[in-house]
């Protein structure tokens, strides 16, 4: 890796960045048209812009290698968007341009580390040429690109005396020799007056061709011709730098390519719209933003609700017995706004799931062609937008579970065909919220698991611990997320069902998320993925439970009410249950599941919360509700690691505006306990 300039580590970023959207949007384009079977004539445009711009960012980054393998999949380019009848061969075709992809993505992300040396790309780039030299019928086509020798209406019967016409020649690796004449023009303009290039429009497509084969003239008015030649013999990567008068053309170009005045002034005409086509671009309407300074964001407008629940609660303000209405009135006021402020944050951090989603339609695809499996790749709710940290944590775990729901959880086209089965081989994604949730899942239409199996090769790596007959069918399942567990008889190059699946399940863990397995045998398996919204800042309603504060997310509660004397039951055994429109629903009392003292026991007297999670319901119960408000969620300190606070129910805490701490309690985990099952 080149050792950047100081000052570059931004323009790194950026350039990490947008050559890192460019290269997904080519895949998507590739993936697209290949299956289509054709590509268009936008589709061929699009590919050659998009490998035009890889290649000047890479070159004014240093990085030459990619500017030069991104320039060879240009040309390729070039010559079918001259000619879109040439003949070649589509599959070596999309193979050449899938590598290239990936080797440039492979390339960004080895900037990151210095140790690591730029790659050697002259192999593949050889493949590439060696494709454009079968496409032009093996023989080069001089004076396809760019015009050769000088270009038509270079010198006019009506300019200035005055005018001094220049060329510059540029080194034959310079990789955007377009950007280095931009950067003689601005040193130009601050001495002479610069009338007009060959080529005029520096920004169009061909425009690094046809300097590189012809060279770059310029046409000025100055008064100082020696520090006009000191310049343009000082520019970087320029090889030479001359005067042209006008009794120079004869010597170099024929006769007939010399034209009247009306007829130089045609071509000129026809090229004013070309020239103008950057003033017609719209504003720039986006812009990228780093993900830490959205962090940092964040963070502040959760300090913003703090101080604003200190201000509006405080207890100096209740104990003065003023009329307060003007500072009610603007804590009303400055409420609506803060709640705004948060909203257009949150939003700002969304990202449709199909971010992450998209990526998966390229490993289905080059496993399609290894396996041979036609697998087709369905997508349910991509639309569904979560925090862009959440897109983040999904790449790797959507990899791992795709990879093995093709590899092995699909059947080869023989074993369906023997199995009876007549539909298409399908693995499809969905996404879509539950709750405070969001849920991922990933089903096939394969084979299913075979629980016997899976028990026979978990008892064989002495994963039980407990009697055979005691394991559930759900517990049988989830032993392939175990770790070095698979039911492949063979490694493959993407192994089998459970291998790398138990990273996938401590990934989603150390996030707050859970992995399940479902399958039913010769019919199909499903992967659902469970990750909290981890927002930072939730709707919550405070209790009050003895002298503890204890705060319930809003998005759990269904409804609070008063218990009637003949909705409280009690069991024999002591268990206690509320009905609740001709439900019979638990009771939980939280001064009991978190053992806290001195709080109300009288159920006629406390307040009951009916909360739903994940498919199970239940009657919290407490002393009373203090308000429903926003709270900061804040993780417990590594200090209490030790105490088993997720298990409890505690989720997080948070300060509320007198300065004391509330606990915000993880409904899901309260309900798994003592919750009767809605499904």
């Amino acid at each position: 890796m080149p050792k950047f300039e100081a000052g570059m580590e931004v323009m790194l970023d950026a350039f990490l960045f947008e050559t890192g959207e460019l290269l997904e949007k080519l895949d998507e384009i590739l993936m697209r048209t290949e299956q289509e079977a054709a590509i268009g004539t936008d589709d061929i445009n699009e590919i050659f812009r998009t490998m035009h711009t890889i290649k000047g960012s890479a070159a004014m980054m240093g990085l030459q290698n990619m500017s030069h393998l991104a320039h060879a999949v240009e040309d390729l380019f070039y010559i079918i968007r001259e000619d879109q009848n040439v003949s070649y061969d589509k599959p070596a075709l999309y193979e050449l341009l899938f590598t290239s992809s990936d080797s440039l993505k492979g390339e960004l992300e080895n900037l990151s580390d210095e140790s690591i040396p730029l790659t050697d790309f002259t192999e593949l780039m050889g493949k590439i040429r060696a494709m454009a030299e079968q496409m032009k019928g093996g023989e080069k086509k001089p004076g396809s690109r760019a015009a050769e020798g000088f270009p038509e209406g270079l010198f006019t019967e009506d300019e200035p005396a005055e005018m001094l016409t220049f060329k510059v020649t540029y080194s034959a690796d310079c990789a955007m020799p377009s950007a280095r004449a931009m950067v003689l023009l601005r040193k130009l303009g601050m001495i002479s007056e610069v009338c007009k290039t060959f080529p005029e429009d520096m920004d169009a497509d061909s425009a690094d061709d046809t300097i590189t084969s012809s060279g770059l003239y310029i046409k000025l008015i100055t008064d100082d011709k020696e520090g006009v030649l000191k310049i343009l013999k000082g520019g970087l990567n320029v090889d030479n730098a001359e005067e042209i008068k006008k009794s120079d053309i004869p010597k170099a170009v024929p006769e007939p390519v010399l034209q009247t005045e009306e007829k130089s002034q045609k071509p000129q005409t026809e090229d004013k719209p070309k020239a103008a086509q950057p003033a017609k671009k719209s504003e720039q309407s986006m812009i990228s933003v780093k993900l830490e300074k959205l962090d940092r964001l964040l963070d502040l407008v959760s300090e913003i609700v703090i101080s604003e629940s200190a201000v509006i609660s405080s207890p100096d303000l209740r104990n003065t017995g003023l009329d307060l209405d003007r500072f009610n009135k603007s804590s009303r006021e400055l409420k609506k706004l803060t709640d705004e402020l948060q909203d257009v944050v949150m939003s700002i951090r969304m990202v449709p799931v199909s971010t992450a989603f998209q990526k998966m339609n390229r490993v289905v695809r080059d496993m399609n062609a290894k396996l041979g499996k036609n697998v087709t790749l369905v997508f349910e709710g991509q639309q569904t937008e979560v925090d862009k940290s959440i897109i983040d944590i999904l790449g790797d775990p959507l990899m791992h579970i795709v990879r093995n729901a093709v590899d092995h959880g699909i059947e080869t086209p023989e074993v369906r065909a023997a199995a009876g089965k007549t539909d298409k081989p399908t693995v499809t994604l969905s996404a879509g919220y539950d709750s405070s949730e969001v849920v991922i899942s990933c089903t096939d239409n394969g084979a299913g698991m075979d629980t016997a199996k899976i028990m026979a090769k978990a008892k064989k790596n002495g994963l039980l611990t407990k009697p055979e007959n005691e394991y559930t069918e759900k517990e049988i399942l989830n032993f392939v997320v175990a770790a070095g567990f698979s039911t492949n008889e063979k490694i493959t190059e993407y192994s089998g069902r459970g291998v790398g699946m138990d990273v996938v399940k401590k990934n989603i863990e150390k996030v707050g998320g859970k992995l399940t397995v479902d399958s039913v045998f010769g019919q199909g398996s499903t992967f659902t993925i469970r990750i909290p919204l981890s927002l930072s800042i939730v709707d919550v309603l405070s209790l009050q439970v003895g002298a503890s504060s204890l705060s319930v997310p809003v998005s759990s509660v269904i409804e609070a009410f008063s218990c009637g004397e003949d909705s409280f039951i009690k069991d024999p055994d002591g268990n206690e249950f509320v009905y609740l429109r001709g439900e019979c629903l638990p009771l939980i009392r939280l001064s009991e599941h978190l053992e806290i003292p001195n709080a109300a026991e009288d159920v006629y007297q406390g307040i009951m919360i009916h909360c739903r999670e994940d498919g199970k319901s239940a009657v919290l119960f407490a002393d009373s509700i203090i308000c429903d408000q926003q709270v900061v969620v804040k993780p417990f300190s590594p200090l209490l690691s030790h105490i088993k606070l997720k298990e409890a129910g505690m989720a997080g805490c948070s300060i509320l505006g007198d300065g004391s701490i509330t606990i915000i309690l993880n409904v899901k985990e309260i309900l798994t306990g003592g919750g009767s099952d809605d499904r």
